[in-house]
């Protein structure tokens, strides 16, 4: 327990160092756009040898700077995954180290892979200052109600129905949600509490960047009796996300995403006519994304997001492979929101583990502060 929060606290102080890397830079003037013919060279360039040498898209596109800084951020990335990597190589996965040095790798690909697709999308975005105007202002209240789907050869529970409430007041949310199994008693309940350290609250200004920091405490019960068990668990974790904007005025709208943290959980078996003992699982809490605001003919809170999540205790579990190394990643995905009106909108996911897991909901949000009654000033 103390080596996950003394994990979850060095995330938190690097996440809280990092906005003041740089301030968000403003735009270009109009007449300075690079023409399309530039922004093609530059694009193809940030591919190849962009892939290699990050940033080498702004680089030619006259962003030198920027350019300069998404290396920065690579080779910081690189020597993150070779040190994770490396040590869970050199101490055999050791117990005791496997932990902190899964989460540097994995954020330090998280940062590889971001700096790469930043490259693109700068060189490749037009509209990087519709980006900066559009409102940031976060929720007051918010619901969520939808169906999911979840498709293997080791799936119990295949149709779900699924249902989230989030509520604010001022630094703090508490967000319960549950699932329900369709077909058999299944069913998940998840509590959350966050205080937010870093960031746009309700009923504040939401413009310029996204950045924030969050400490989330969480609860977390699971039972299963087609696969006769119930699990619960307790959780501390630090979620984070990073502007991109602080590095260069053509990538607003595109953001870095972290958590981190420690889970530590109980399962029980109800086995008819067997008393078992329980089982004790800590879970190590990894998340990663990279993911892009939209603009044009959207509302606050649209967005999509690439990610990986190392947590292993969900429904599909770890990335089912061939070979020795099967299971030991976590789970791939996309997800998803797109508001068609300042309150209503649709959202949807699909990832892959060791089964594969979509789903889709509609979402219900309410800008500004939720008890004060005072709303977003964009």
């Amino acid at each position: 327990m103390v080596r996950g929060l003394s994990l979850l606290v060095s995330s938190a102080l690097i996440a809280a160092s990092m906005p003041a890397l740089a301030e968000p830079a403003s735009p270009k003037p109009e007449e300075a756009s690079p023409t399309s013919s530039e922004r093609a060279v530059a694009a193809t360039t940030s591919v190849v040898p962009g892939v290699i040498l990050h940033g080498t898209g702004h680089y030619v596109l006259g962003e030198p700077d920027t350019a300069k800084r998404l290396l920065i951020v690579e080779g910081i990335g690189l020597g993150m995954v070779l040190v994770g990597g490396g040590t869970l190589a050199l101490a055999g996965a050791s117990r005791y180290l496997s932990g902190p040095a899964t989460v540097v790798a994995a954020s330090g690909f998280g940062l590889f892979f971001g700096s790469f697709l930043a490259d693109l999308y700068g060189v490749t975005t037009t509209d990087a200052d519709a980006a900066r105007r559009r409102s940031r202002s976060v929720a007051g209240a918010e619901t969520e109600i939808g169906y999911q789907r979840v498709a293997g050869p080791t799936v119990h529970e295949t149709d779900i129905v699924f249902q989230r409430v989030a509520l604010r007041a001022g630094d703090f949310r508490v967000t319960p949600s549950a699932w329900f199994a369709a077909h058999s008693t299944g069913v998940r309940y998840r509590i959350e509490g966050a205080y937010r350290i870093l960031g746009s609250t309700p009923g504040a200004s939401g413009r310029g960047t996204s950045d924030y920091l969050d400490v989330v405490v969480g609860g977390l019960h699971h039972r299963a009796p087609k696969q006769l068990f119930s699990r619960s668990s307790i959780e501390l974790q630090a979620d984070t996300r990073f502007d991109f904007a602080h590095l260069g005025a053509t990538l607003h709208g595109l953001f870095f995403e972290l958590s981190a943290g420690y889970a530590a959980g109980r399962i029980d078996y109800e086995i008819p006519g067997m008393t078992v003992p329980s089982d004790y699982d800590p879970v190590l809490l990894t998340r990663f994304g990279i993911g892009a605001i939209f603009r044009g003919r959207t509302h606050v809170g649209s967005e999509a997001v690439i990610y990986y999540d190392h947590r292993h205790d969900e429904i599909i579990g770890g990335l089912v492979s061939r070979g020795l190394g099967s299971g030991a990643l976590g789970r791939f995905g996309v997800d998803g929101r797109w508001f068609f009106s300042s309150n209503l909108g649709v959202a949807a996911f699909v990832e892959i583990g060791s089964a594969w897991h979509l789903g889709t909901s509609m979402v219900f949000r309410q800008d500004g502060a939720l008890l004060s009654g005072v709303k977003d000033g964009s």
